[in-house]
């Protein structure tokens, strides 16, 4: 025990005060008795009050409110001025866990040291008691309050030792979309203390500036792709979680373009500069395919509205050595002449589905850009056994079926395509 107790006074370089906070926890992490810490350390040679340490041990047979505030193992001091025991100092080597929890209550309170106290209070509400060293807390209200032990002989009050925060609720995130290393700004309700990480769809994202606890900027990190999880943790233990709360679009920039198309922000952009043809648009790269499927996504930053402008058409294609001339240009002066696509868009009097050798007009009411589409507009479009599906702002505008044998081959390379 004596080596023990050395080891302790080394360890915080003999500063007594220092230490009795911490005698709990380092008594049951060693097994050694609390009690006879205590006995051993003597009475005499423990200077200071209950007030300085930030918690006391109170008898039952006092008079203030039925007990009298006592210092640890010491002779009873000068009872503290109102103004001191209210500020008095938190300690984070405290015998139980967490120091925190939501205000609706029901999460899990250890008791880290011997003897577990045979009750535990939380701002004046009884926890229940499991087995062991564990209890159930209580709800409370938002903010700082004390932690009761009631023992055998005496309780324990650490003052201010515990915060209770309401859980968090996610107001905005701004933008609701985008690629690899876009800065997305989220704001939520006050979550009680500062924001110190975001993870998107279970990666860690890098942080902007100071975070506080209604906000943070952050960085969306790489490898992730479509609908993802949002997930805000700060100091307090406080978390928030949001499924399918952004959309992580894979950047494609556009390879081979029409010759009435200018390209720009690193080709990831395209605008029509003349004419109605020449418009045809290839990703720089085939597709990335996850279980039978891929998928891209564009977003109409403008819509003409010039008279004989043709309607948008969206869809895949594979391709040849033909269908991309030397300069980079496409070849075809529309995308139905590429060597084999598949398309969904234009108008006739309604939307067109244009496969190989196949032109079928979408019937009364279906999804039709010409009428459908708007400055701003998200587009996903997937390829998944043998059907294309479209997706206008998060909703399923179309889905078309595809003969397997008039689809692309199990190894071959698809391509996204868009026909301005």
């Amino acid at each position: 025990m004596e080596s023990f107790l050395q080891r302790l006074l080394q360890s915080h370089k003999h500063d007594l005060l220092e230490i009795v906070p911490c005698l709990a926890q380092m008594c049951f992490e060693e097994k050694k008795d609390f009690d006879e810490v205590l006995s051993i350390m003597g009475q005499e040679k423990l200077p200071g009050s209950a007030c300085s340490l930030g918690f006391s041990l109170l008898t039952k047979d006092s008079q203030t409110h039925g007990c009298s505030t006592m210092s640890l193992g010491m002779e009873p001091q000068p009872p503290a001025e109102e103004e001191e025991s209210s500020t008095m100092p938190l300690h984070t080597c405290l015998p139980f866990q967490p120091l925190s929890g939501s205000a609706s209550g029901g999460f899990q309170m250890t008791w880290l040291a011997e003897p577990v106290p045979l009750g535990l209070w939380l701002g004046g509400r009884p926890c229940a008691p499991l087995r062991g060293s564990c209890f159930v807390a209580p709800c409370g209200d938002n903010g700082i309050v004390d932690v009761v032990a009631i023992f055998q002989e005496h309780e324990a009050r650490f003052l201010g030792a515990f915060s209770y925060w309401d859980p968090g609720v996610l107001l905005s995130i701004t933008p609701s979309h985008g690629t690899e290393g876009t800065e997305v700004q989220v704001i939520t309700s006050e979550l009680g203390a500062e924001i110190c990480q975001v993870n998107l769809g279970g990666q860690r994202c890098e942080l902007l500036g100071r975070p506080c606890g209604t906000g943070a900027r952050f960085l969306v990190p790489a490898n992730l792709d479509g609908l993802v999880e949002v997930q805000l943790l700060a100091t307090n233990g406080n978390e928030l979680k949001r499924e399918e709360a952004f959309t992580v679009m894979e950047r494609l920039l556009f390879g081979a373009i029409g010759c009435s198309l200018s390209a720009s922000n690193g080709s990831a952009t395209v605008r029509r500069t003349t004419g109605v043809s020449n418009g045809v648009c290839i990703t720089a790269r085939p597709l990335r395919q996850r279980n039978m499927q891929c998928t891209f996504r564009l977003r109409i930053d403008e819509m003409s509205n010039k008279g004989g402008i043709r309607a948008l058409a969206v869809g895949f294609a594979v391709l040849n050595s033909l269908d991309v001339m030397p300069s980079g240009h496409t070849r075809p002066k529309e995308a139905t002449d590429l060597s084999r696509a598949w398309l969904v868009g234009y108008d006739k009097g309604g939307a067109l589905f244009c496969s190989p050798n196949s032109v079928q007009k979408l019937p009364s009411g279906a999804w039709r850009p010409a009428t459908d589409l708007e400055a701003g507009a998200i587009l996903e479009i997937s390829w998944r056994r043998n059907e294309i599906v479209i997706y206008q702002d998060k909703k399923e505008c179309a889905c078309l079926p595809v003969l397997e044998e008039n689809g692309p081959g199990k190894d071959e390379e698809i391509y996204g395509v868009v026909d301005l």
